[in-house]
């Protein structure tokens, strides 16, 4: 009792100052906010990457472009895909993904996943996108056409991007040159998130009171529901319209069969071609390890569509 005495306590500080960054307006401090590495290109950590499969550009801490070995990313027009992450993805695994892209001749940018994407959205994850955003217009080829594929909480950042680029006249071209969109388990409601960041702890009494925790910050605090709501709205509403593969299954909690279906039926009154590749059973950010072939497949015959 004394143990989960001492642990309530200590989540309990956490969500104060959650609840304490909120009020000001969801600033998140400099040593959280992404900071620009030198302009000079740098190689990524290889500790899983080799070096004789990719060439790697790091961007931010949060952003980093990668090609094929024989060539350096964006020197010309072969299709760009934005790589918004979900938490916690290895490189590993990351690459995983990104392969199917290289195979094709594709450049990808990653924007990893992070937990403040969902504590700050218009704090966090906005200025992330801003940098990507950024990046893209001073180094991408304008002729690139840009495929987005989003994965868990990935949507947050693409919908600040989204919001970026529609506020900032100089972004424009950076939408009109998006040609479709990959979506993989968006979370749906503040209690998936709470259960998503919560994975990073590894004792269960602990990982349930983090979560409990963080459920209650994205529910009682002032003004926080409502800015996920806002967040929420403008992804499902404001999306370029452009064709959409959606995947998703029937048992997850973090992305709820409702959920999907709603965006799902919300997209295509916006004027886009949904195609849908769900599963009765699988697990939220896992659908290419559990039905690889499956996954694999769909990607491809959706691609091919997108003649790129």
């Amino acid at each position: 009792m004394a143990i989960l005495l001492r642990k309530g306590r200590q989540w309990w500080c956490v969500i104060r100052g959650l609840a304490s960054s909120h009020r000001q307006d969801l600033r998140v401090t400099a040593a959280k906010t992404p900071e620009r590495l030198p302009e000079n290109t740098k190689t990524a950590p290889t500790t899983s990457v080799d070096k004789s499969q990719f060439n790697v550009r790091v961007v931010t801490t949060h952003i980093e472009v990668q090609s094929t070995s024989d060539r350096s990313p964006l020197t010309d027009d072969r299709p760009l895909v934005l790589l918004f992450s979900w938490l916690y993805a290895s490189r590993k695994v990351l690459d995983k993904h990104r392969v199917l892209y290289h195979r094709r001749g594709y450049d990808v940018l990653t924007v990893k996943g992070d937990p403040w994407y969902a504590l700050s959205p218009t704090g966090f994850a906005k200025n992330t996108a801003a940098d990507a955003l950024k990046f893209l217009k001073a180094e991408a080829n304008p002729k690139q056409p840009l495929l987005v594929h989003s994965v868990s909480i990935g949507f947050i950042p693409y919908a600040m991007l989204l919001k970026n680029a529609r506020d900032d006249t100089e972004y424009g071209d950076v939408l009109d040159r998006v040609v479709g969109q990959v979506f993989d388990g968006p979370v749906g409601d503040n209690e998936g998130a709470a259960v998503g960041i919560g994975k990073s702890i590894n004792n269960p009494v602990g990982r349930l009171l983090f979560a409990a925790g963080l459920w209650s910050y994205f529910t009682f605090v002032p003004g926080v529901p409502k800015l996920h709501v806002y967040v929420r709205s403008f992804w499902e509403t404001q999306i370029p319209k452009t064709p959409v593969l959606f995947y998703g299954c029937d048992n997850d909690p973090m992305s709820t069969k409702e959920y999907n279906e709603r965006c799902a039926e919300g997209w295509r009154k916006l004027g886009c071609d949904v195609r849908l590749q769900f599963w009765d059973d699988s697990l939220h950010s896992n659908h290419m390890r559990l039905h690889r072939e499956e996954y694999v497949s769909a990607l491809h015959s959706y691609l091919d569509t997108l003649q790129l």
